[in-house]
């Protein structure tokens, strides 16, 4: 089997795979109690291959990749994905839902150095959104701001990023999006929600983003990108940790993943799939 194939499961050594997100150290931590109860990596990371890039960068899985070097684990099962192939992945960009009150979190956000945050105007959500100076925009059910960057000051977008979604992580949700409906996104969740929320909105990010952050190792929060598998993502190989640990060669973990791969039976579901996982 050719693993650097798309859609390929394959072990290989968690120091060459590239994050382009930041962990999230809470829920890397029950990642981890998860792991040593269970004894198995049950996801594979999802990586992709560029050409002329040595290693593999990290689409999804930042907290689980965290959690096995904290477990001091050698080897990571991956699914690798051609990330220069247009029909290979579908990237797309999430919102956050947040119980903060809109006009506590547009007057904390104007203390990260290097934005300023003003209102949108009716309809404007999109526009805002296709700007490239715009970090996030923050919507309620009847206000909206954007968060923007001021070109003066040397503070990078990710550093801003990071400073934002530090201010109200806990207890946020992920909401999947589309920039040129997030208005009407922001009316479905307010009005869906028994308090008061705001969603927040980001700029769509670009594969070539993502390489480039990955290489310069300047890291986005985790749950802003969402990487879409087109070829069919794959969920419960279940593999031992004990597989994954640097008491065999890599070869020898590999033809362990052969042998184990063999034992199971994949099934590929055409329809789209609700996951009722914590």
């Amino acid at each position: 089997m050719d693993r650097r194939q798309g859609g390929a499961l394959d072990l290989v050594s968690l120091q060459s795979i590239r994050p382009h997100e930041l962990a999230d150290p809470d829920r890397a931590q029950r990642i981890e109690r998860r792991l040593v109860t269970d004894g198995l990596l049950r996801d594979p990371l999802m990586v992709g291959t560029v050409p002329h890039l040595d290693g593999y960068v990290l689409l999804d899985g930042t907290n689980r990749l965290q959690a096995l070097q904290t477990l001091g684990l050698a080897y990571g099962m991956v699914q690798v994905i051609d990330y220069s192939g247009a029909g290979t992945v579908n990237l797309r960009t999430w919102s956050h839902s947040t119980p903060m009150p809109f006009e506590a979190l547009v007057n904390r956000a104007r203390d990260i150095p290097g934005v300023a945050v003003g209102p949108i105007a009716e309809l404007g959500a999109a526009d805002a959104l296709a700007s490239p100076s715009t970090v996030a925009v923050l919507l309620s059910t009847d206000r909206m701001a954007a968060v923007t960057r001021v070109e003066e000051y040397p503070h990078s977008r990710a550093e801003q990023l990071r400073a934002l979604v530090d201010m109200y992580e806990h207890g946020m949700t992920r909401v999947d999006s589309d920039p040129a409906s997030v208005e009407e996104l922001a009316q479905s969740v307010c009005e869906s929600s028994a308090g008061q929320v705001t969603l927040v909105s980001f700029p769509t990010i670009t594969r070539s983003q993502v390489v480039t952050m990955a290489l310069r190792n300047v890291l986005i929060p985790a749950g802003i990108t969402r990487h879409v598998i087109l070829e069919g993502r794959a969920l419960r190989v279940n593999v031992p940790l004990e597989m994954l640990r640097d008491t065999r060669s890599l070869e020898d973990a590999r033809t362990s993943l052969d042998r184990h791969l063999d034992t199971l039976q994949p099934r590929l579901y055409r329809e789209p799939t609700i996951l009722y996982d914590s």
